[in-house]
């Protein structure tokens, strides 16, 4: 379904915004994420439904990294409310900027402007669905909200991408449970104990998660392309002068 021109370009706009707003804030507000966290740290009885609006911005549009409203999450809800609170936002926000997305440029709009490479990662986003979303929502290298945009514009169905998005949950629920500790006198990031733990665990996880994303794309690129049109690739015996 294709809106008319005038929305259409209101729509790229926003999505410009979106796209550009994570790398802006850090430049021009590299502690934005500790201010907002501690500006939800007073909150009364409307806590968990601001929190819930905060979180579904953010991660709709990454204006400050998720990980420190988490962290409040837990610190003013407990680690068993604020994983469900902040769970709520992350996924509302993450069906909102697909949904924008998909609505503006249409499914495939990866795979009819981006080059035969971004064709083949469409098709196999269409061919895996839930996993290859998972390993994408897993590695901390993709940012949460471009890549939720982007994944808007490829063939992956609105059911996988759910299913695979809730891969970036066990992060959260990392932070949340740092935040709970923290509000019990806890070092959130520093020395010993279940917080140390947490956060290496999430760190761990997301490296193999990297790593695995990267070999599955080098993969499919690779049978998206000759032999010889990949970096270190050798000619095919079809390319060889006779």
């Amino acid at each position: 379904m294709m809106l008319p021109k005038a929305s259409r370009l209101a729509g790229l706009l926003l999505l410009g915004v979106l796209a550009a707003a994570p790398l802006a804030v850090g430049v021009l507000a590299p502690d934005a994420a500790e201010r907002v966290a501690n500006g939800l740290k007073g909150l009364g009885p409307s806590g968990p439904a601001i929190i819930l609006a905060v979180q579904a911005l953010v991660a709709a549009s990454g204006v400050v990294p998720a990980s420190g409203i988490g962290i409040a999450a837990g610190a003013l809800l407990g680690p068993v409310e604020g994983f469900v609170v902040a769970a709520a936002g992350t996924l509302a926000g993450a069906l909102v900027t697909f949904g924008l997305a998909r609505t503006v440029l249409g499914a495939r709009a990866l795979a009819r402007f981006g080059g035969r490479r971004l064709a083949a990662l469409d098709g196999a986003l269409a061919e895996e669905g839930w996993r290859l979303v998972c390993l994408i929502r897993l590695s901390p290298i993709m940012p949460f909200a471009p890549t939720s945009l982007a994944l808007g514009t490829t063939a992956v169905g609105l059911r996988d991408y759910a299913l695979g998005t809730l891969a970036a949950l066990p992060a959260l629920f990392a932070y949340v449970a740092l935040g709970a500790l923290g509000r019990g006198g806890g070092h959130l990031l520093s020395g010993a104990g279940p917080a140390e733990w947490l956060r290496l665990g999430v760190l761990g996880a997301g490296a193999v998660a990297t790593i695995l994303l990267m070999m599955r794309l080098r993969r499919i690129l690779g049978r998206a392309l000759p032999d010889h049109a990949l970096p270190g690739g050798t000619p095919s015996r079809e390319d060889l002068p006779a």
